[in-house]
C-alpha cells in the first residue's frame, strides 16, 4: 500500500510545477522546420529563422560594434544556462537538459524529422547527409550536444564556471585567425562552408568539419 505525500513534500513538488509553468517561453514549437531555416548556436540555443545565425549574433554583440569579444561569446553563454536553469540553484542539471532536448532544441535528436533521409525544403542537404550530428548540423561547431557538452567532469550538471570555460575553448576554435575577435561576415562563411553537401569523389573522403 503506498504511503501519501507528506505536506512538505508536496508544497515542494507544487513549488516545482510553477517553476516549470514559468519555464514555458522556451519550449520550441513542435511543428516541422526546413533545416535551412534553424541555427544553434555554440552555446546550444535555436534560432529558427533564416537570419538565425545573424540574429544571435545581433543579441550577443552587447556594444553593436560588429565584432564579438572572448567576454561577450562568455555572456552569451551564461545568458542561455541562465535560462535552462528552470529552478535557479545555479547550474543546469539532468532534469533541465532532458527538458533541452524535448522541447527547446529538440531538431538535435536523433528521431527529429530534420534528420530523416532525402532533402530539405528547397533542396538543402538532409544532415545526416553532410556526415553531422545532432547541434553539429545547424551550428558552427562539432558539439552534438553543446548544453552536456560544458559538462566537463560529467556529473550530469553544468555550472556557471564550466560554461565559462566552454566559451573559452569554443570561442578560441571559432577565433582560427587569432585575431582576438569574431565578426559575422567570418561566422557566415564558416557556417555555409559546414553545410555544404561533399561533392564527387570527396563525398567518400570528407574530413569531418571541426
Amino acid at each position: 500500500m503506498s504511503r501519501p505525500f507528506p505536506p512538505r513534500r508536496l508544497a515542494g513538488l507544487a513549488g516545482l510545477g510553477l517553476v516549470l509553468a514559468a519555464a514555458g517561453p522556451l519550449q520550441a514549437d513542435p511543428s516541422p522546420r526546413p533545416d535551412d531555416a534553424l541555427f544553434i548556436s555554440p552555446f546550444g540555443e535555436p534560432f529558427r529563422s533564416a537570419t538565425g545565425l545573424a540574429d544571435w549574433f545581433a543579441g550577443a554583440d552587447a556594444d553593436r560594434d560588429g565584432a564579438l569579444t572572448p567576454k561577450e561569446f562568455a555572456a552569451d553563454g551564461l545568458r542561455f544556462l541562465g535560462r535552462l536553469d528552470a529552478d535557479r540553484d545555479g547550474r543546469v542539471d539532468g532534469f533541465e537538459n532532458t527538458t533541452y532536448e524535448n522541447e527547446v532544441a529538440p531538431e538535435i535528436l536523433p528521431q527529429s524529422a530534420a534528420f530523416r533521409p532525402g532533402q530539405g525544403e528547397g533542396g538543402a542537404p538532409a544532415p545526416r547527409g553532410r556526415g553531422l550530428d545532432g547541434a553539429s548540423s545547424f551550428g558552427l561547431l562539432d558539439e552534438p550536444q553543446p548544453v552536456r557538452g560544458a559538462d566537463r567532469n560529467y556529473d550530469g550538471k553544468i555550472t556557471a564556471d564550466e560554461q565559462a570555460r566552454a566559451a573559452a575553448r569554443r570561442f578560441e576554435a571559432l577565433d582560427e585567425a587569432q585575431a582576438g575577435q569574431l565578426t559575422l561576415p567570418v561566422l557566415e562563411a564558416r557556417l555555409k562552408a559546414r553545410q555544404a553537401p561533399p561533392a564527387g569523389v570527396g563525398r567518400f573522403f570528407r574530413r569531418r568539419p571541426g
